[in-house]
């Protein structure tokens, strides 16, 4: 008998700890956010149209699935020599909303 009132105040008292945390969860669950990362690409004459027109088509494609400018941040933006006034580069942005 001893056994089995142990054994039920036990399972009681683990309940009670989940029951504890139950409202954490929910909480954190409301605060969850949509973040995604978009890449861009580019061919100019100068690093810095390159670089420029980088960013734009990654913030073009962020734009295609609904995000605004001001919910974009610049992660990085490369520029490499191809050839004599002949320029690539490489843009990443991050968007969170």
């Amino acid at each position: 008998m001893t056994s089995m009132f142990v054994r039920s105040s036990a399972a009681a008292l683990a309940f009670a700890g989940l029951a504890l945390f139950a409202p954490t969860v929910a909480h954190a669950d409301a605060g969850a956010k949509e973040t995604l990362s978009f890449t861009g690409s580019a061919y100019e004459n100068s690093p810095k149209e390159a670089k420029r027109e980088a960013e734009n088509s990654a913030r073009r494609g962020a734009l295609i699935h609904g995000f605004l400018h001001e919910q974009c941040v610049l992660l990085y933006a490369e520029s490499y020599r191809l050839a004599p006034g002949y320029y690539a580069a490489n843009a990443a942005i991050r968007c969170t909303r």
